[in-house]
């Protein structure tokens, strides 16, 4: 038996495995997994692997975030649920940069992408050290320090992968092709006809409502869906010309709007555009106000710094980025708040269902020989995600009906800690442009 087994071994037998201890081994696991995608989903996959694979979870996050890796020993239910040696160490490791660009692409063309690298010098501790920016090196994948190139195992998307299309600016024609590869629209709809539906993510529009009604910050903003749908378009440049829908004028002074938009390619923006702005799901869809592609911003929490910088400015996340930008209110959607809740109860529509599309999950993994990426992949998509009580613990997760042994009859709930699981009645089975249709 080698030293890592005997220190995994040692750890189930004590009941839990410290940061500390496994740290020392998830440089070289007997399993590994390598996932890309949305940023949005990523808690939902960290807390499945702490709550159902894992016997104590270690969690790697690179300087700037967006590359990170959860490792530990397999518990006795994570080898029941996974046919894996318990005591054994699994990582796996998650590649939100990108967001849904990676989720797909990669997958499609079977390129290579960076990922988190803890075999490095200097590399296998809490935050090992990155460099490059998602503006400036995002596009090119041209970061160090850190990190190496695999492919992707498990792409996730925000959307069922065949929304984003040139034809509405969703396709991510910034990035490289030489490095990321390409995608027809036939081989996106091929990529969505065997996607595996994992939960409801919901968005909503955040306001710097700075320099609205003379400068305050934290202003309660009410609007139609029509009416962001003008403003993103760039039919109002002024928040004193757009009408509440409370009644009058959002701002009784004058304060220019702002759009900050994600780049082309994003989840979060081609959700926007589909919901706001009738992309793909009309004959007629309005073109979303976009100047030019270095303006956008590549990441999530750069289009909320964004935002946030600029007074009047007007953007869209996850609901679950709600509060980390103190400058920046969520607006309610015809006198609807954005939350889990109203979703589920059908009074707030402004979600999609997040997917997962498996690559390539046999052979060598980065230069550590492993197998087992199949198994945890299909255990993560096998009903995991899906499952009440299971992993869906953020803010912004619904569970879809159906799903995961999910009754759909009434929104059920599920305490989580501290936060409750809904299961929502209605679901879009598929395809975005679908009304969301109650299951019986």
């Amino acid at each position: 038996m080698n030293n890592l087994t005997v220190a995994a071994a040692v750890a189930v037998a004590l009941g839990a495995a410290s940061a500390a201890q496994a740290a020392g081994t998830c440089a070289a696991p007997d399993y590994a997994l390598y996932v890309a995608g949305s940023s949005a989903a990523k808690p939902a996959f960290q807390t499945a692997l702490a709550t159902d694979l894992f016997t104590g979870e270690s969690s790697y996050s690179s300087t700037n975030g967006d590359f990170e890796a959860f490792c530990g020993p397999i518990s006795t239910n994570g080898a029941t649920k996974t046919g894996l040696t318990a005591g054994s160490v699994a990582i796996i490791f998650y590649r939100a940069e990108g967001g849904s660009v990676v989720g797909a692409l990669p997958v499609v063309s079977g390129n290579a992408v960076k990922f988190l690298d803890l075999t490095g010098s200097g590399c296998n501790v809490t935050n090992p050290p990155t460099t490059g920016t998602s503006q400036a090196n995002g596009t090119t994948d041209s970061w160090g320090g850190c990190v190496t190139a695999h492919g992707v195992e498990l792409g996730v998307t925000d959307l069922e992968p065949s929304v984003f299309l040139a034809s509405a600016k969703n396709y991510p024609t910034a990035y490289s092709t030489a490095v990321f590869g390409t995608a027809s629209p036939a081989q996106l709809t091929a990529l969505a006809s065997g996607s595996i539906p994992l939960f409801q993510q919901v968005f909503g529009i955040f306001v710097n409502t700075s320099g609205i009604n003379g400068g305050a910050v934290g202003q309660s903003i009410n609007l139609s869906k029509e009416t962001v749908a003008q403003i993103l378009t760039g039919h109002y440049t002024d928040w004193s010309a757009v009408p509440s829908a409370s009644g009058g004028a959002v701002s009784s002074t004058s304060q220019a709007i702002t759009i900050k938009n994600r780049e082309a390619g994003s989840g979060t923006r081609t959700g926007a555009s589909l919901y706001f702005l009738g992309q793909e799901c009309t004959t007629e869809p309005i073109a979303l106000k976009d100047g030019a592609a270095s303006n956008d911003s590549y990441a999530t929490s750069d289009v909320l710094k964004a935002a946030a910088s600029v007074p009047g400015s007007i953007t869209y996340a996850s609901i679950d980025n709600n509060g980390k930008q103190s400058n920046l209110s969520m607006a309610s959607l015809s006198g609807v708040a954005p939350s889990n809740l109203n979703a589920a109860t059908g009074q707030y529509d402004y979600w999609y269902e997040a997917t997962a599309i498996t690559g390539n999950t046999t052979g060598n993994s980065g230069g550590i020989t492993t197998t087992g990426g199949s198994a945890i992949a299909s255990f993560l998509t096998g009903g995991e995600l899906q499952a009440l009580a299971s992993a869906p613990h953020a803010l912004d997760i619904d569970v879809i009906p159906g799903q995961g042994g999910n009754v759909a009859a009434v929104p059920l709930t599920s305490s989580a800690g501290a936060q409750t699981i809904y299961i929502n009645p209605f679901t879009r089975s598929g395809n975005s442009c679908n009304i969301p249709a109650e299951q019986n």
